[in-house]
């Protein structure tokens, strides 16, 4: 029974861990929208080259207008639009894709790292891996006392015991900054 315990609390903290690793939707964000389940003809008019992120959160989506996406993963926008297109009743099974671009998503890393940087964000970047893209430390870096700064919010990492235990290298998001000590 312990066991089946353990077993159980280990996938909730994956699913948990994975699940902060999803990006959501945010300003200036860009992004690829197809569609089917419809004629082509129309489709077509939806296939813009890209879609932009306003200031504000939202995306001009065509004959539905505004729409909010601000913290919506890419996922969830696609089912939104799917249901306000079924909701008014301009067709009856359509299918979104939505394709986020990749240069829009970056990472910045400052301070006791030796190439100062924006780097592009991947669902695999960890703090560790970060430090070593900007050129690993600088002569006066320390891993000791690593800022993620994440939403206004701050986290300190003691960034030497990664090497020890990988796990607790932690997943970095779009937008994070992470700061070096020197």
């Amino acid at each position: 029974m312990r066991f089946l315990a353990f077993l159980l609390l280990n996938a909730a903290m994956g699913a948990s861990l994975f699940a902060q690793t999803i990006a959501t939707m945010r300003p200036g964000d860009t992004f690829e929208m197809r569609l089917g389940g419809m004629p082509l003809e129309l489709a077509q008019e939806f296939n813009a080259p890209t879609y932009s992120v306003s200031q504000e959160g939202t995306v001009n989506v065509p004959l539905i207008g505004e729409m909010r996406v601000f913290g919506l993963t890419p996922t969830q926008v696609e089912k939104l639009i799917q249901s306000k297109l079924i909701s008014e009743r301009l067709f009856t099974r359509p299918s979104v894709n939505i394709t986020l671009a990749a240069n829009t998503r970056v990472v910045t890393i400052g301070g006791g790292v030796r190439a100062p940087q924006r780097l592009a964000w991947s669902p695999d970047l960890t703090l560790r891996s970060a430090v070593d893209l900007a050129g690993g430390l600088s002569d006066w870096g320390t891993l000791k006392g690593v800022r993620i700064i994440r939403n206004g919010q701050q986290t300190s990492y003691d960034g030497r015991k990664f090497d020890k235990d990988p796990s607790l290298d932690p997943k970095l998001l779009p937008g994070d900054q992470v700061i070096v000590p020197q």
